[in-house]
């Protein structure tokens, strides 16, 4: 089966959580516009959309998104009331399918699958196609991996702080099993949308929503795939916007390293 093969077109909503993003938001929103047109341009997808959730902004985050997905279809979410980013994604996704043709009436149901990655990432060219190879497969949820970006590593610690830097790297391998993986990533996390009703949306809870929602599928039977070719790259910066996530475990690794030196 071609992925032109029109039994196979699925819609796609991309959801991005961001909190005081101002300075990072256009640079991931550009990554997302130009994988989902390779993806429209390779007749994978049929109806995109992307929702931009303002978590508690003080800053422009919000208008900068806008201007970023001119001409695209989006929706804006100023949320000033969620007490956690689990609450964030999920009225992403919401905003975001109610987008779809199908949802207004519009159209007849199609498959279609959500992608999540966060405002301090950038998702390659290939990013939509290549989760789309994997749900080709039957698959209803694609959890894929993250890579810290080269940008700005030197001046937090990590690249010169070899011991640390070593730590991380122990701790990615000890999760990785031939072509697949233990790790889970709000940044590359992609489930099919009636698998995620199934299970009732990301949790309500301050840090690993999405690891939580993960655990979900697996528990409720849902055909999960964590391939190791799917690779988004994410900021390594040491102050988070979610208190216990990857950058207050990269904060510990220099830290514990400092101190045994």
């Amino acid at each position: 089966m071609s992925i032109r093969d029109p039994r196979r077109l699925v819609d796609v909503v991309v959801v991005v959580p961001a909190r005081d993003e101002s300075l990072r938001i256009a640079t991931c929103l550009r990554s997302v516009r130009i994988s989902l047109q390779q993806a429209l341009t390779a007749g994978a997808v049929g109806h995109v959309a992307v929702a931009v959730v303002g978590h508690h902004c003080a800053d422009d985050t919000l208008g900068r998104a806008d201007r970023s997905l001119a001409g695209l279809p989006h929706v804006l979410v100023a949320d000033d009331t969620s007490a956690t980013v689990g609450d964030a994604r999920a009225q992403g996704v919401r905003a975001a399918l109610d987008l779809m043709p199908s949802r207004q009436g519009n159209a007849a149901p199609r498959e279609v699958w959500i992608l999540n990655t966060d405002a301090d990432s950038v998702v390659p060219s290939t990013w939509v196609t290549d989760v789309l190879a994997h749900a080709t497969a039957g698959h209803q949820a694609v959890v894929g991996m993250a890579r810290l970006s080269r940008a700005g590593l030197g001046a937090v610690g990590l690249h010169h702080n070899h011991g640390a830097a070593a730590a991380y790297r122990r701790i990615i391998r000890a999760g990785v099993h031939g072509r697949s993986h233990d790790h889970v990533y709000g940044a590359n996390l992609a489930v099919r949308a009636d698998a995620y009703a199934a299970i009732g949306e990301f949790p309500s809870v301050r840090v690993g929503e999405d690891r939580a929602l993960v655990d979900s599928l697996d528990r409720d039977g849902r055909p999960v795939v964590r391939p190791r070719d799917v690779v988004v790259s994410t900021s390594a910066r040491r102050h988070g916007r979610a208190v216990g996530g990857l950058a207050t475990l990269l904060d510990s690794l220099d830290q514990e390293h400092q101190a045994a030196g």
